[in-house]
């Protein structure tokens, strides 16, 4: 039985709207949530957006949001970077990387291969890790590296805070102040203690910062290198099995 609702002309615009967004979707999507990258390039292809263009659009909307700055507010701890080389790498590469990342960070780590990712870790204790991961795919491969050290403020910020207002706490009694003052004005050697190690997180991050964006460097050029040894190696055996072709011919004649 139909609808004897009488629509108006804004709620008619509404619904025409949202006719075509449903009928937009399903065209789009079908029955699926979603579409995977490969059907999106071919959705692309369709309008008349350019490959390459696509390509980095999605992989800037893949690369995580993360802090590219210290923060005073909540003493930034953490580094993480999401890059992509235009080189897919082999598994018989990885040894090579892992050279490569050893030189740089001047420690072994552990490395695995966890599905189709390539994984090297190290840990320094309880006091953070560095972790990165290569992941080869169509063509590319993506470098993510993160490194955290937030179990490191405990250390450098409270324990100094605290032993800091000791020390003054002592030293003020030690002058022979009332300990009723002495006990107020004990917290500013803690404040002072703070504040240094607050300044050295700063200047930890910065410099850590700067071996991240060296790392990445490092590892994006020995992958990139992968591409032009291989094909050096190929026109090498080339070259070389023509020349023995070259030399046979000249024996037979």
């Amino acid at each position: 039985m139909g609808n004897n609702h009488i629509y108006t002309k804004k709620e008619i615009s509404k619904i025409l709207k949202r006719a075509s967004e449903i009928q937009t979707r399903k065209d789009l999507y079908g029955d699926k949530d979603g579409l995977s990258e490969h059907e999106i390039l071919e959705l692309a292809n369709e309008v008349g957006i350019d490959k390459a263009s696509l390509l980095e659009a999605i992989h800037i909307h893949d690369k995580p949001d993360f802090d590219q700055e210290f923060k005073w507010s909540k003493v930034t701890s953490k580094l993480q970077e999401v890059t992509y080389v235009d080189v897919e790498m082999s598994s018989e590469q990885w040894e090579d990387v892992v050279q490569e990342i050893r030189k740089v960070t001047g420690g072994i780590g552990k490395s695995v291969k966890t599905g189709k990712s390539f994984e090297w870790e190290q840990r320094r204790g309880e006091f953070g890790y560095k972790h990165i991961s290569l992941t080869p795919k169509d063509g590319k491969t993506k470098i993510q590296y993160v490194h955290n050290w937030t179990a490191m403020k405990i250390p450098l910020l409270f324990m100094p805070a605290f032993l800091g207002s000791v020390f003054m706490l002592v030293t003020l009694k030690g002058t022979g102040l009332p300990k009723p003052t002495a006990v107020m004005f004990a917290p500013l050697g803690g404040l002072v203690a703070f504040t240094g190690g607050l300044m050295y997180m700063k200047y930890y991050y910065s410099r850590e910062k700067r071996r991240l964006k060296n790392m990445i460097r490092t590892i994006s050029k020995k992958i990139t290198s992968f591409g032009g040894a291989k094909i050096s190696i190929e026109d090498e055996d080339v070259y070389s099995n023509e020349n023995t072709v070259n030399k046979s011919g000249n024996r037979t004649h």
